[in-house]
């Protein structure tokens, strides 16, 4: 009995000792960090071999023009979150995150959006990436990514950044996302060369060779439609040179003429 009364004492003592060493290293670490001048800004953009819409160039740009020359200041008095915050208003910028290291300097990790189709029409360009988040152009850099043009039924003035909040609109949106998804990742990527909006929201796909011209209808049934096309091809084109325009847009036919 009284050796377990013993075993559970020094259990306790070397739990305390535990959480005070712990909390005597963190108010050191503490210490350190208030005592601690930047000795410089470093920058990664994380996915920069996918898209180069932001340099290092660029953050350590928007830094100094915010908050100066940082070199030489305590690293206590600087505003990480703010930081951040600033940064992910550039549109571009996915997520920021920014921290000290022991070796004094300021690191600023950057993710950049990713596009998955570029909308364009006369009057402007927008990319849209998986999220349906929408984005101006940028002029330093062109994402290759699928081009859809002609009037589209969004709401997107010149220079808009963000979600489109229309319900009705944004599920369009999405489903011309998850189009030109798909196309990214089937064998249709190099076969289409173009997406073509009327105004009431319905789809014109273009193929890279041939003069056929496909009438989706409203970006709907995905996979079905482009199965048809995919028979178009396999199986009523070896019958007749081509057709000028096939329609996919009723149920379990194809409309040639």
């Amino acid at each position: 009995m009284m050796s377990n009364k013993v075993e559970n004492i020094v259990l306790s003592v070397v739990a305390v000792l535990a959480v005070a060493v712990v909390v005597v290293l963190y108010i050191c670490g503490a210490r350190r960090q208030s005592g601690m001048e930047c000795g410089g800004v470093r920058v990664n953009v994380t996915d920069s071999k996918v898209n180069k819409f932001v340099s290092e160039g660029d953050v350590k740009k928007i830094v100094s023009t915010n908050y100066g020359d940082i070199t030489g200041v305590f690293a206590d008095s600087i505003d990480l979150v703010s930081m951040e915050r600033l940064l992910e208003k550039k549109s571009v910028i996915r997520d920021c995150e920014a921290y000290f290291t022991r070796d004094g300097f300021l690191n600023i990790d950057i993710t950049q959006r990713t596009p998955v189709v570029r909308f364009q029409n006369a009057a402007n360009g927008w990319y849209a990436d998986a999220d349906g988040y929408i984005f101006p152009l940028q002029r330093s850099y062109t994402s290759m990514v699928q081009v859809v043009d002609g009037d589209f039924p969004i709401d997107v003035e010149r220079g808009f950044k963000g979600q489109i909040e229309d319900t009705g609109q944004r599920e369009w949106l999405m489903r011309v996302v998850g189009m030109a998804e798909y196309i990214r990742g089937s064998e249709w990527k190099n076969r289409i060369s173009q997406i073509h909006v009327s105004g009431n929201g319905e789809v014109l796909l273009v193929p890279s060779e041939g003069k056929e011209r496909f009438i989706f209808g409203q970006p709907v049934e995905i996979e079905t439609k482009f199965g048809k096309m995919e028979k178009y091809y396999r199986m009523i084109l070896p019958l007749k040179k081509e057709y000028r325009q096939v329609d996919l847009r009723f149920d379990g036919q194809i409309v040639c003429r």
